[in-house]
């Protein structure tokens, strides 16, 4: 294989076909035989393979938990802190950010735009979700741009 670079891959690549061309063509009972000469005891074989996917499994369900987890942590130590405010003044931050915002007011129902019917709850999770989607400033210190 000492012909061009090109050549060497398209060689390499009818290789490659070849092979997977082989094992399609192999019959279950040759694949069969294959392994248990090779390994031995295939039902035990495909048991530890099984158990093998059954482990890994485990262990990517419990890393994607773990960094759940953390994220949830890292959430709740950065628990907002408007949430000391006084309810009449989290009312009054929220219709000072919409009137600053207008485009984001404009994705909100009527009565959310103009504060009726809310709940403090609601007023306290809409300031949240402003926060979250960086339309404030996360340091309630900052000034609203």
């Amino acid at each position: 294989m000492t012909g061009k670079p090109t050549s060497d891959r398209e060689a390499l690549r009818r290789l490659a076909d070849a092979l997977a061309d082989d094992v399609l063509n192999t019959s279950d009972q040759e694949v069969l035989a294959e392994a248990a000469e090779e390994y031995g005891d295939t039902k035990q074989l495909a048991a530890n393979m099984r158990a093998l996917f059954e482990r890994t499994c485990a262990a990517a369900g419990k890393a994607k938990l773990a960094a759940a987890r953390a994220a949830l942590n890292g959430d709740r130590r950065r628990a907002p802190s408007r949430r000391r405010l006084d309810p009449s003044a989290a009312r009054r931050l929220l219709q000072q950010v919409l009137t600053a915002h207008p485009e984001t007011a404009q994705k909100l129902t009527y009565a959310a735009r103009r504060g009726e019917g809310l709940s403090d709850e609601d007023v306290f999770s809409m300031l949240d979700d402003l926060e979250e989607l960086g339309v404030i400033p996360c340091d309630p210190q900052e000034p609203l741009s």
